[in-house]
């Protein structure tokens, strides 16, 4: 297959244009070469390209930003993917494009997952435009995947892990305040890259939950990374509500892949097994990446 991945460069899509090549064609244009806010400009690259499946992995995804960037993230995240989910219906190609679990409010008690028909109920800027981007993707393509993930990680971009391997290593003696009351299923940006092939292989359709099996607290994920790096940064339990703009962050995180189960595509596995390998193969890099900042 023809693989065309727009967003190739970010957390995600890098790991998608690494994955799908293993076994496909894949076309991983510039952003500069497809603004996928231009309707001319994704019609033009198609045309030249004829994928089989558009990837969309392009996204606003600053919490604190989408509160005061309307206009930028409605372009982003809402009329991109709807601009790509009109041109897969006129070339006949499949659309995958990528949500999150910021679509539900977190309210459910643990530990009872969302699963993939319950109804959305976003409660920041971003979740609502992620669930605007789901209603444009389904309603101009007949031929797509949705895949919803959460709590991602991995070497490219911005993510928690990241954030907690600066914060430890810019003052050591610091204590972190993690709260101990927000519960997700932290998830690797490649394995999560794996379920995505596989479903497109397998022609999954509809909508999809893909992360990682077993939960944990962000207090219970932040003390791993720490031990498993030997990182000795002091930690202290807080409540989600201490955070600022904790407001913007659903309490429960965690997303039942039910359908992929269901289907036999379901590739994810316990989350401390992935993340063990993934610190074991990037930690002493990330640990260099975040001393230089």
């Amino acid at each position: 297959m023809k693989i065309f991945i727009v967003g190739s460069t970010g957390m995600l899509g890098s790991e998608c244009k690494t994955v799908f090549s293993r076994d496909h064609e894949v076309i991983c244009p510039g952003k500069k070469e497809v603004n996928i806010i231009s309707w001319d400009v994704v019609i033009e690259s198609l045309t030249e390209v004829s994928p089989d499946v558009i990837l969309n992995c392009v996204g606003f995804t600053d919490l604190k930003a989408c509160e005061t960037e309307e206009f930028e993230v409605r372009k982003i995240n809402v009329e991109g993917p709807r601009n790509l989910a009109q041109a897969s219906a006129r070339f006949g190609c499949k659309m995958v494009h990528m949500s999150c679990g910021h679509i539900f409010d977190g309210q459910k008690g643990m530990p009872q997952p969302y699963f993939e028909d319950d109804p959305p109920n976003p409660i920041s800027a971003y979740g609502k435009s992620k669930l605007e981007s789901e209603t444009a993707v389904r309603g101009n393509s007949p031929n797509y995947i949705i895949v919803r993930s959460m709590c991602l990680y991995g070497v490219t971009g911005d993510n928690l892990l990241k954030s907690i391997l600066n914060q430890a290593l810019r003052k050591p003696s610091k204590v972190l305040r993690v709260p101990e009351d927000q519960y997700g299923s932290p998830t690797w940006s490649h394995r999560l890259a794996l379920q995505i092939k596989e479903l497109v292989e397998n022609n999954g359709r509809g909508t999809y939950h893909a992360t990682a099996a077993g939960y944990c607290s962000r207090l219970e994920f932040t003390q791993h990374v720490l031990d498993r790096l030997e990182i000795k940064t002091p930690v202290e339990p807080c409540r989600l509500t201490d955070l600022e703009r904790a407001e913007d962050w659903p309490a429960n995180c965690l997303l039942e892949n039910r359908l992929s189960k269901k289907q036999g595509v379901d590739v994810m596995v316990d989350w401390k097994e992935d993340l063990d390998r993934f610190l074991e193969a990037s930690g002493d890099e990330l640990i260099k990446e975040a001393r230089k900042r």
